[in-house]
């Protein structure tokens, strides 16, 4: 635990930083008392930097308060990002505040994991790499993650001073068929850029890119952009895919193929395009290898194989054909199997043809993902270490031994090698095996740069002091192996991370680039041609391991703990799955009719068994599925990685075969099948779902592009009130409005409300994890979340519409919070007067007022309140949750609800009044968009829109206008001052 002397010191050293946009120098600590005159207490600084919790690489605002980072939020200028952040990218602060992290360096011995000083752990290091180096070439190898820029090209010529180029660019999903498509099709070995708000048609072949597939946050920024209703035009979006996921829930169709084919199918799509004439190819060599080549996928040869019917087929074809542009997309590591490059290459075809390819689908000349390693790179390097040939073994910022099959061997590899070193954050299971345990900084303390799109230069910088003083990041500790050993890397004179990214840059350009994040000029596309290579491949279905009669394993990303880093994050591990709405937990999903044959319910441990290993899990009766299909997350099944992670739920790669791979070498994530035995167990399932049907009451509604170019929408439900019911109701409405301006509410107060646009909505959830990090909600932990005891204060609500037992179905999904409303229910029953409603239309809550009676809760109708059954935020409390130094995120500016007391939604409350306080002091006044709450702020897809309502120019009050705006349960006269905007469905062609 850290002195309270001590946080004071280090707050005040990382806030000399400030203006200057990076943390100090250590010898320039400092104490508080003597803070920096750039530092006002009370008044937040930003750092610009770069998000590091995926390969994306948005970029990142990084909110600080007296030197403390407290909340993470998109910086509006990059490329990336947009300005928006995945719950993944909210909960980097989790990572930075973990009480689990290594917090000094660590030797393996007899006796156990024993601390070791820096200088000590620097000189064994070095000494074992002198032996190595000696002994021959490439007896040194190093894993890091996903690199770019200064520090990926210091890796490497650290490397070469020891006599090595063993290196391994590491991540569990490198996308490797779509870097081998894009050879075989057009010749260049990259992953293109997909540009999906250009896009009139979307058809996805299993990549989920609103969830985890390359650039989530990017590409659902540019689907709203497409997929959004305005003015009768609309983007239509198909999803083709066994497994219905978060992505497949935006889709306005669902085509489920039989597991395998979707290549197939998209080569058979292609071939209809060509054959009902929509073709748009120039005339030539080309044009005419691809004509003879789809001649051979009939439509009702692919009908056979895929299990979709030839109209289907031919309707696809034609609408993709017709809108311009179009876009189709592949290579989700959910579809990921034996013929996983065959639907890339497939998908390529069907962009060409399309003439999509240089429009929606364009090359550079580089990719970011070049120069990632692939699995085949992995297995190659187990190998060297298994046969002795590997002496010192460094592993950096990834976490191999969890994200790679149990059967690949990795552990008894790596025990073969005589040094193992691990630059770690937390003690996950790579760092388990290996011998000196070095404590890594996390990405919000360290130093790099990226290019996470062509062209892009995007910088990361500390923003703030390490937390912990024994940590250090892992190039600095290269470095000073390096000078121990006599080596020269980098360049000369660096012995710092800092100096080795801001090699060759003036200070006062470098300062610039940190201001504002980095260099944000994208590289322009370049004209490729088709290759002939992509006609060699089989297009076959894929084999499955495992019994004809057992069932397709479906291992797909969690979109909230990605491929296990982020298990160890209390936020991620409490966010339910979008689909299925568990938390905490591992599950099976199971075709209702695999249910019913089987006689499995929801809770039922079930064993699952493949070739290659055995689990166990609840099951979850799921209609998203193709049948004769299961789905597991991937994610959860840690037996180290810190308290949230360790020995929670299964991890489906122990039932996968390490020789599983496609053309590109890749894994085949999808590529065994499964027997399920029932156990005679049940388990309580941690969920927040209530009814998956909507059952009548109009909570989220939804219109077609026709019927809502004509005006029409969806009925609400129909009254069950007597019409003297119904007149006395609206006599007391009209008294509750005419005695609702008096006193200091008749004053010329603005009225906070909001809308949320539910074509745009994805369901991903960003905005709850933005609010769990802005009002220090508290993270109760499975046992609680049993109970329905959460605490968030937003939860997405998802609701089934129309017959499941098929696929033409859809998925409701409604953001639901505080709905702020004008007669608030809450309010008149509170015996204390905790509730009321504020002059600026707020339904506010007095924590210190509430005495926890719960009337305003069971009086609440959306169920949007929330009770503190335990001291969360008291130490000795048993749900204890910010235990240090997780206490140091908390917001200054937003109070710590103790046990027995009401919460909820206040619009973010905090940022309405210090927007409303600055204006004051500056002598302005607000101008619309100058207060966003942390949800809207967040949202990728903009769907949520915050204003004054009573300026009719603000951009709520426009949106309110229009025709598809509803309020929830409006029949009840609680006057919401949320108003939602009715789905839109971009329906099929009669």
């Amino acid at each position: 635990m850290m002195e309270r002397r001590r946080f004071l010191q280090v707050a005040g050293a990382a806030g000399l930083g400030v203006a200057a946009g990076c943390a100090p120098e250590r010898h320039h600590l400092r104490p508080y008392v003597n803070e920096s005159d750039d530092l006002i207490p009370g008044i937040p600084e930003y750092y610009a930097t770069t998000c590091r919790e995926c390969p994306a690489g948005c970029g990142l605002y990084v909110k600080t308060r007296e030197a403390r980072a407290i909340k993470v939020e998109g910086n509006p200028f990059h490329p990336v990002g947009h300005g928006k952040v995945c719950a993944r990218g909210q909960a980097a602060l989790q990572g930075l505040y973990d009480p689990d992290r290594v917090r000094e360096p660590y030797r393996r011995t007899a006796r156990g994991m024993q601390p070791v000083t820096w200088d000590d752990a620097v000189a064994r290091i070095a000494a074992a790499l002198g032996t190595a180096a000696a002994s021959g070439p490439d007896r040194v190898a190093l894993v890091t993650g996903a690199e770019t820029g200064a520090l990926d090209a210091f890796y490497d010529g650290w490397l070469a001073a020891f006599r090595s180029h063993r290196r391994l660019r590491y991540e569990a999903y490198a996308y490797e068929p779509l870097r081998e498509a894009g050879r075989l099709t057009f010749g260049t070995a990259s992953i293109p850029e997909y540009a999906f708000a250009e896009a009139r048609y979307i058809l996805s072949f299993g990549a989920d890119f609103l969830e985890t597939w390359l650039s989530p946050v990017e590409y659902a920024h540019q689907f709203a952009q497409a997929h959004h209703y305005e003015s009768g035009r609309m983007a239509r979006f198909v999803a083709v895919e066994p497994r219905r996921g978060l992505t497949g829930y935006s889709a306005d169709e669902w085509i489920a193929p039989r597991p395998g084919t979707e290549g197939l199918l998209a080569l058979g799509i292609a071939a209809s395009v060509v054959r009902q004439g929509h073709a748009r190819l120039a005339a030539g060599a080309d044009a005419d290898r691809a004509r003879g080549f789809l001649a051979r996928f009939t439509g009702a040869s692919v009908a056979r194989a895929t299990g979709v019917e030839e109209a289907v087929i031919d309707r696809v074809a034609r609408e993709f054909a017709a809108a311009e542009p179009s876009l189709a997309v592949a290579g989700g590591v959910a579809c990921q199997h034996r013929a996983a490059t065959q639907t890339a290459v497939a998908v390529n075809l069907l962009n060409y043809v399309a003439g999509n390819v240089g429009r929606t689908v364009r090359y550079h000349a580089t990719s970011p993902w070049d120069r990632v390693s692939g699995y085949r790179d992995a297995r190659d390097l187990i190998g060297a270490m298994g046969r002795g040939e590997v002496d010192v073994a460094l592993i950096q910022g990834t976490n191999p031994a969890f994200t790679l099959p149990a059967s690949a061997g990795f552990a008894a590899a790596l025990a073969k090698v005589r040094l193992k070193v691990a630059f770690a954050t937390q003690l996950d299971e790579t760092a388990e095996l290996c011998d000196l345990v070095l404590p890594d900084v996390t990405p919000l303390e360290q130093w790099a740069e990226l290019e996470p799109l062509a062209g892009v230069r995007s910088y990361v910088q500390p923003t703030m002091t390490p937390v912990f003083e024994g940590t250090r990041q892992a190039a600095d500790a290269l470095l000073a192996v390096a000078a121990k050993a006599g080596k020269q890397v980098g360049p000369a004179g660096a012995t710092t991370a800092r100096e080795l990214v801001a090699a060759g840059t003036t200070p006062d350009a470098l300062d610039d680039l940190l201001q504002h994040g980095g260099q944000f000029a994208v590289a322009p596309a370049r004209p490729v041609r088709l290759a002939p290579d992509f006609a060699r491949l089989a297009f076959q279905p894929p084999a499955f391991d495992g019994a004809d009669d057992g069932l397709v394993l479906i291992a797909y990303p969690s979109m909230a703990l990605f491929d296990g880093r982020g298990a160890n994050k209390g936020w991620l591990q409490e966010l339910p799955d979008a689909a299925v709405k568990i938390a905490w937990q591992s599950w099976v999903e199971v075709h209702p009719a695999t249910a019913a044959r089987l006689g499995i319910k929801n809770g039922d441990i079930v064993t699952v068994t493949s070739p290659h290993g055995s689990v166990e899990a609840q099951a979850y009766v799921y209609p998203g599925l193709a049948p004769g299909t299961v789905a597991i997350a991937i994610g959860q099944g840690h037996t180290a990685y810190g308290r949230n992670a360790k020995g929670r739920g299964i991890n489906p790669l122990d039932l996968l075969g390490a020789d599983a791979t496609d053309e590109s070498g890749a894994l085949a994530f999808c590529s065994t099948r499964v027997t399920l035995a029932r156990t005679g167990r049940w388990m309580e399932p941690a969920t927040t779902e209530g009814s998956p049907r909507q059952l009548g009451r109009g909570i989220a509604r939804a219109v077609t592009v026709a019927g809502a170019l004509k005006g029409e929408v969806e009925p609400a439900p129909e009254a069950t009130l007597t019409p003297s019911e119904q007149t006395a109701i609206a006599a007391a409405a009209a008294s509750q409005r005419k005695r609702a301006y008096i006193g200091i509410y008749a004053q010329p107060n603005p009225k906070w409300e909001m809308t949320i646009d539910l074509s745009r909505c994805t369901g991903c959830q960003a905005c709850v994890t933005a609010c769990y990090a802005e009002n220090n909600l508290a993270v109760v932990g499975e046992e609680q979340s049993v109970r329905h005891r959460n605490m968030s204060w937003m939860r997405l609500e998802r609701y089934f519409h129309g017959d499941t037992t098929g696929t033409d179905w859809d998925v409701r999904i409604t953001p639901m919070l505080c709905q702020q409303c004008d007669n608030a229910p809450c309010e008149p029953v509170c015996p204390v007067y905790a509730s009321y409603h504020t002059p600026d239309g707020l339904n506010a809550q007095i924590y210190n007022r509430c005495v926890g009676t719960r009337y305003c809760a069971n009086n609440c109708p959306y169920k949007v309140r929330y009770f503190n059954w335990w001291d969360y935020g008291r130490p000795g409390d048993p749900y204890f949750c910010f235990e240090e130094p997780l206490n140091w995120q908390l917001n200054p500016d937003v109070t710590v609800r103790t046990k027995g007391v009401m919460e909820k939604c206040t619009f973010c409350v905090q940022r309405i009044r210090f927007a409303q306080n600055d204006a004051k002091v500056r002598g302005v006044a607000l101008k619309d968009g100058d207060i966003t709450p942390a949800c809207a702020q967040t949202c990728p897809a903009e769907a949520i829109i915050f204003g004054d309502a009573h300026d009719p120019d603000s951009r709520v009050s426009r949106s309110k206008q229009d025709a598809r705006g509803y309020h929830v349960l409006d029949m009840l006269n609680t006057k919401p001052g949320i108003t939602y905007l009715e789905r839109v469905i971009a329906a099929t062609e009669a």
